[in-house]
């Protein structure tokens, strides 16, 4: 593709927004020389310790490289920032890879918190993965932050004591896709949904359902899916069932992971030009986009993170440039910004605390351990195309 254009937009929580933006540019201005700190640290300097159990390698690597590099990058420049060194501390980021394997992500979750001693689980990737971890830290008094899912399996009400997200839920994803398809004219009866036939795809589902409810009624309960199996690029069933619909979908909704998405709009789009495409977050528009590069297809994302400009991005051509490792280090520097308040010994009760008091001064919704809200649509185009404006809270 040669360009993702995006909707202008209204920004119900701008003062959210520019603020995670201001910070993420002022941290990228920090020089060379600051940024490749050789200066050691003193005998006594105590070690904060972040744990994140991530999918390294597999067909989902992309996005958990792109977030441990994003929170790695955070934490490197606060490393070495005057304000952190004349405490003596020190952070440590301590990866391991899952391959977005739920039994893995557990026991490494266990790991980490047994014998690491960390004080907060962060940047988790995935829903399956999430669903297995979360207990494991909350139970052990453990921070769980700032995973890449928009499930409400995270969204408990009341918020389980020691799980904070950083991004909008796929409620609230799920709203701004819905929206656009009414805007547009698509009948309801029209939507189909690619889902990942695991606790990822039926958070999707449950959130597309939700947003129907509100809109329909019972329509919500007839909803065509078409399925594939976590981890694989087995999409064979997914598209008969597309070429088995007596009406093909105008508008299909993927509540799946790159590869599988990819390969299931190319063929879908060959059997129905007409119909369009929407992707939750959990694919970014950076990394899809390198996967169609050829067609001509109608395709959104919805969107949590702020792009930033080529002209304000300071390396647009390097990690920067991708959504995931953006969250990841806005994540991060929201989490410095909570340790930074904590008078005493960073525990994972103190920092529980610490996180509780920020959320409560954010825009949003107060005591919900969710960080942002704001959602819109990024459209990708492979040719010059005009966009439509939208924007959902």
């Amino acid at each position: 593709m040669n360009s993702i254009r995006k909707r202008s937009s209204f920004w119900p929580l701008a003062l959210r927004v520019s603020w995670a933006c201001s910070i993420f540019l002022a941290a990228n201005s920090a020089s060379a020389a600051e940024l490749n700190c050789a200066e050691k640290f003193p005998a006594t300097s105590k070690t904060i310790k972040l744990g994140m159990s991530t999918a390294l390698s597999g067909p989902n690597q992309y996005l958990g490289l792109s977030m441990s590099q994003g929170v790695q990058a955070r934490i490197d420049e606060a490393n070495c920032t005057d304000v952190w060194r004349r405490q003596g501390i020190r952070f440590e980021l301590i990866v391991l890879d899952d391959n977005y394997d739920p039994a893995v992500a557990a026991r490494n979750t266990q790991t980490l918190i047994d014998e690491h001693q960390v004080v907060a689980i962060v940047g988790n990737v995935g829903t399956p993965t999430a669903e297995k971890s979360w207990r494991i830290a909350n139970e052990k008094r453990v921070v769980f932050y700032g995973a890449y899912t928009g499930a409400n399996l995270l969204r408990l009400s009341p918020p389980a004591p020691f799980v904070f997200n950083y991004r909008p839920s796929y409620d609230q994803e799920m709203e701004a896709v819905v929206a656009d398809i009414v805007a547009r004219g698509i009948p309801i009866k029209s939507i189909g949904l690619f889902l990942q036939n695991d606790s990822f795809g039926n958070a999707g589902l449950a959130s597309l359902r939700k947003a129907l409810q509100n809109i329909c009624g019972e329509c919500q309960e007839d909803i065509f899916q078409m399925r594939y199996e976590r981890n694989s690029l087995k999409t064979g069933a997914a598209v008969q069932e597309f070429i088995a619909a007596e009406i093909k979908p105008r508008a299909v909704i993927l509540a799946g992971s790159l590869e599988p998405s990819a390969e299931f709009i190319r063929f879908a789009q060959r059997l129905s030009p007409a119909t369009r495409f929407y992707c939750l977050s959990f694919i970014s528009p950076t990394a899809l986009q390198s996967k169609l590069s050829e067609g001509d297809f109608q395709l959104s994302s919805s969107q949590v993170v702020p792009e930033l400009s080529a002209a304000s991005d300071t390396s647009a051509a390097g990690p920067q440039a991708n959504e995931v490792f953006r969250e990841g280090y806005l994540e991060t520097q929201l989490l410095l910004e909570a340790v930074a308040a904590i008078d005493g010994t960073v525990t994972g009760e103190s920092l529980r605390a610490s996180l509780a008091r920020l959320e409560l001064q954010l825009p949003g919704n107060p005591g919900d351990q969710q960080m942002m809200n704001n959602v819109w649509l990024a459209q990708l185009y492979n040719h010059e195309q005009a966009g439509v404006a939208a924007s959902v809270k």
